[in-house]
């Protein structure tokens, strides 16, 4: 076992130079969520170059192919890297900064890519030393609902054979390079939108009397949803309702509008809970309808699931992980209420999401994020023994 950890290691630093011109690539022209066409066609060249058959074209810009271990052994891994960038005009000053205007790789995505690409070619190279098949994915719009997974997944990514585990990883600013962590279980929320609009009767506001306030109304919701998760979360699961929005038609000092809208994000932890939120919000609106003679429409658009890390495969990992060199610290990170739609996949097939170091920055999402890139070397060779580790080769 550890010889084989140690070659997947010193390989990889082998090819690491490769991988930051690629990952410089992909950060330099980076696509928003199912625009992601030059990107998709820049990782089939790359893997064209190295003789790696793939499809694409799965939701979109989507593309997977699955490689063959040289060696006895049999059973289907799959790995997932995800695809798409954020609409964020990065100000990191890196000679290699975006050149596609106002559109950034602030969550990482370029990095899994790359990453992603390491494992391949590592795996690909050391073929003959691991038996089974490994599944690579590269998925578009995971920051965009209803999200790559549950499309490649609808139109059949895995075809009549689910994988025995599917493992990907996200990059953690916080965690220094040789720092990997996981959180076991429910490891990241489920997350809905809601939108709501209420509509009374506008007019002067020196004669109130004569109109119905939606703005009234409308605080009185916010209020009552505040309520609710109190109120029906008994076992006090993580979970939390922000309203982000609300804002009027119209309106003005002297001015009673007719219509608002709120909106704002549910997230829960818990699938049970999440099903009663929806119903009680429902009951809150039309309660709150007839109490104020008002039209008030509920539109819960129901997005990403909760990410569940299979308990036995989580232990498969923290057990890796310890033995791979250049890895000096493996975290049990606690849930998160961010969301991540590779929970799709953790639905239906035991999953692995792991957190990788890539040292301190400015959080994900913000115009300043940077990585050390000495993360991809870790990223590709562990991506690639955890692989041969749930093939049982290592």
């Amino acid at each position: 076992m550890n010889n084989l950890l140690e070659e997947f290691h010193y390989r990889a630093g082998q090819l690491l130079p490769e991988l930051i011109s690629i990952r410089h690539k992909l950060h330099q022209y980076p696509e928003l969520s199912f625009q992601e066409k030059e990107t998709s066609s820049f990782i089939g060249s790359v893997l064209a170059s190295w003789g790696i058959p793939f499809q694409s074209g799965f939701a979109g810009y989507g593309l997977t192919g699955v490689l063959n271990g040289g060696a006895t052994g049999s059973g289907l891994v799959a790995l997932r890297a995800d695809m798409d960038a954020l609409p964020i005009h990065e100000e990191t000053g890196l000679d290699f900064s975006s050149r596609n205007s106002g559109v950034m790789h602030a969550c990482g995505h370029d990095v899994h890519m790359t990453c992603l690409l390491g494992a391949i070619r590592l795996l690909d190279i050391m073929k003959l030393k691991w038996g089974g098949r490994v599944q690579f994915i590269f998925q578009p719009g995971e920051e965009k609902l209803p999200g790559g997974a549950s499309l490649m997944l609808a139109e059949g990514i895995f075809h009549s054979e689910l994988p025995q585990v599917i493992i990907g990883q996200h990059v953690q600013p916080g965690m220094k390079v040789g720092e990997v962590g996981l959180c076991p279980g429910q490891a990241m929320a489920s997350c809905d939108e809601l939108y709501i609009s209420i509509t009374g009767r506008g007019g002067h506001a020196a004669m109130p009397h004569l109109a119905n306030n939606p703005i009234t109304a409308g605080s009185k919701l916010v209020h009552r949803i505040q309520e609710l998760l109190p109120a029906i979360n008994e076992e006090k699961i993580p979970s939390l309702i922000s309203i982000g929005k609300f804002n009027t038609v119209g309106g003005a000092t002297n001015v009673i509008p007719e219509i608002v809208h709120l909106e704002g994000t549910f997230r829960c932890m818990d699938e049970g809970l999440r099903e009663k939120v929806h119903k009680g919000l429902e009951e809150l609106c039309n309660e709150l309808a007839a109490e104020f003679d008002a039209k008030v429409h509920l539109n819960l658009v129901k997005g990403y699931p909760c990410l569940h890390n299979n308990l036995k495969a989580s232990e498969v990992f923290f057990e890796l992980a310890k033995a791979y060199p250049g890895i000096e610290t493996v975290a049990e990170l606690p849930p998160r209420m961010t969301s991540e739609d590779f929970a799709f996949y953790s639905q239906i097939v035991p999953a692995v999401f792991y957190r990788l170091g890539t040292g301190f920055s400015s959080n994900v999402h913000t115009a300043q994020f940077i990585v050390n890139e000495d993360a991809v070397a870790i990223g590709s060779g562990l991506m690639a023994a955890l692989a041969c580790r749930f093939l049982l080769n290592v």
